[in-house]
């Protein structure tokens, strides 16, 4: 279903990225304007940013704090990646910062949080979230962790809106320069992939879909490659012509800058649930990298303009 059942849609005229940047909306995050035709049928676009980092999970607590707080000064939802180990920091920083936290209990589970800024988003009503297992690698030498995805809905409080956000952090070691190593690692990652892209598909009757994560493949390869069960081909569903409604990375919907996210590598993700026009209430104006970390990844900032 293209039109999500928290709010219908909208009647107005949707605005196309090039007026939405004339409106200074991308650089403007939480800020109103008014847009369309004058009267009651005007639509409202309201700003905000999503944000992800994988915080190197053995930083000392000050260095932890550092990358918390300046991933945190970009973004209203976030999402992280690593923090296993720091259930109670994240708790503290979350409840003196004003952020809700949703961090499912147990250590694996627990990973990938996602945090809400209580200024711009509360949990919805239903309270819909969840922790899904999705494996946990065997083999040789160092084995990964188990893996698993962190989902919630989100109430956007200047629309009144669902956004769904979806965190997970794939296996690393899984890709050679696009291509796939043929080990049980990889082999997982292609089912995590599938079964990020599959609650995408059930969250977006629920509302807007955000997905963000450290998925280990670079965008340029993956996208170079077209490995059938990377990345690119399977959350995008470019094999099927790349139709919409699907989810779209800030990679493919804004292109690539100089910076990388992982040494040279572009691993880190945010991806928009892209419905057709005529339905689209929500669409992403931007999407850089923040550097000046002390973890071994940088950041990964989308901005959306959301109507209502």
């Amino acid at each position: 279903m293209d039109t999500p059942p928290d709010r219908p849609a909208d009647p107005t005229p949707l605005l196309s990225r090039r007026s939405i940047g004339r409106l200074g909306l991308a650089a403007g995050a939480g800020a109103l304007a008014s847009v369309g035709a004058a009267g009651p049928a005007s639509a409202v676009t309201s700003t905000f940013r999503v944000g992800h980092l994988n915080i190197l999970s053995d930083l000392s607590h000050a260095d932890f704090l550092h990358d918390l707080n300046l991933i945190a000064d970009h973004c209203h939802l976030l999402g992280l990646n690593e923090v296993q180990f720091r259930r109670d920091a994240v708790k503290n920083w979350a409840d003196d910062n004003g952020w809700h936290l949703h961090m499912p209990s147990g250590t694996w589970p627990g990973a990938e949080p996602l945090l809400a800024r209580k200024s711009m988003f509360r949990p919805t009503s239903s309270g819909d979230r969840g922790s899904t297992f999705v494996c946990d690698t065997g083999g040789s030498a160092a084995p990964p962790p188990p893996r698993y995805l962190t989902w919630i809905s989100w109430e956007h409080i200047p629309s009144g809106r669902h956004v769904n956000h979806i965190n997970s952090h794939l296996n690393a070691h899984i890709d050679d320069n696009g291509s796939p190593y043929d080990l049980p690692r990889t082999e997982d990652a292609e089912l995590h992939l599938r079964m990020i892209r599959d609650l995408a598909v059930r969250r977006s009757d629920q509302g807007q879909v955000v997905v963000s994560g450290d998925f280990n493949v670079d965008y340029q390869d993956d996208k170079r490659v077209q490995y059938s069960r990377f990345p690119y081909t399977v959350l995008e569903e470019r094999q099927a012509s790349g139709a919409i409604p699907g989810l779209r990375s800030g990679y493919s919907q804004m292109g690539v800058t100089n910076l990388s996210t992982h040494g040279s590598r572009r691993i880190d993700y945010i991806y928009e649930w892209v419905r057709v026009p005529s339905s689209r209430l929500m669409e992403m104006t931007n999407h850089y990298v923040v550097d000046g970390t002390r973890s071994d990844h940088n950041g990964v900032v989308a901005a959306f303009a959301m109507t209502h």
